[in-house]
């Protein structure tokens, strides 16, 4: 396999990348149609392929190692402060969701007082990046325009400067590329329950709640039970009943002080 020694750069831009080949000393434009990239969202990659393969041949570009710059007009950027107290995976998180791709490689650029954060699309590099591979080209790095010095980071195009720039710093731009892995986003409590609480909701003793629930249930009715059967014979005992009380309809005894002798009987009569 032949050892590829040349170097380029592409400059993808909105509508465009722009291609420098070192041994042939020349920029080249590709514009971008919008049956296959529009609005930087890929349409078709394997018209991709086939445009880049048109372009690599029809100019002659000799296979090269590629170092791949992101436009900072197709670049999402927000800074944020260093705060203590302040989860910097989650803000970084809750900003890439808002980036309109559905695949966001980023970049974070640390400071003393704040942090930036770079997203992009990331299928529309990778395809540009994954067209020319290929054809036997080696990618480098794909870093942000923004990594470049001040005086090229604003840049609409290569210019001379900035080309001579990139290629003498190589090794350290390597170091500024966009992170290829996204980011996971962390499961999310609901509106009404705080971080704390969705803890608690994932402990393991919750699945067993419904059935100590039902265990304490029955106890505490079979404790209720045995009080009730404990106590019943407990007020017989205590409350004293005459032998009498047995018997449902007692005979009354006789009572000799009221007793009466008839009025009607003649033996009463004085003579």
């Amino acid at each position: 396999m032949q050892k590829i020694k040349g170097k380029a750069i592409v400059f993808i831009q909105k509508d465009k990348f722009e291609y420098f080949d070192e041994s042939l000393s020349r920029i080249f434009y590709f514009l971008f149609q919008p049956t296959i990239i529009h609005d930087l969202e890929l349409v078709d990659k394997d018209q991709l392929i086939a445009k880049i393969k048109f372009f690599v041949e029809s100019n002659k570009i000799q296979k090269a190692k590629i170092i791949f710059i992101i436009a900072d007009a197709i670049t999402f950027e927000k800074t944020f402060p260093i705060t203590p107290n302040i989860n910097k995976d989650l803000e970084i998180e809750k900003f890439l969701e808002n980036i309109p791709f559905e695949h966001v490689s980023y970049k974070v650029i640390d400071g003393q007082k704040d942090y930036r954060v770079l997203a992009t699309n990331k299928e529309l590099f990778q395809a540009i990046e994954s067209s020319f591979e290929v054809l036997g080209f080696n990618s480098l790095a794909i870093i942000p325009q923004l990594s470049l010095a001040d005086p090229f980071r604003l840049n609409p195009s290569l210019s001379a400067d900035m080309i001579k720039f990139i290629f003498s710093h190589l090794d350290l731009l390597k170091k500024q590329s966009f992170t290829q892995e996204e980011m996971k986003p962390s499961p999310q409590p609901s509106s009404e329950e705080t971080p704390v609480d969705a803890k608690k909701s994932q402990l393991p003793v919750n699945k067993y709640r419904l059935p100590i629930l039902l265990s304490v249930f029955v106890l505490s009715l079979l404790l209720l039970s045995i009080f009730v059967y404990l106590q019943y014979p407990r007020k017989s005992k205590a409350t004293p009943i005459p032998s009498a009380a047995t018997t449902p309809y007692p005979s009354p005894s006789p009572e000799p002080a009221i007793q009466e002798t008839p009025i009607s009987s003649p033996s009463a009569s004085p003579t």
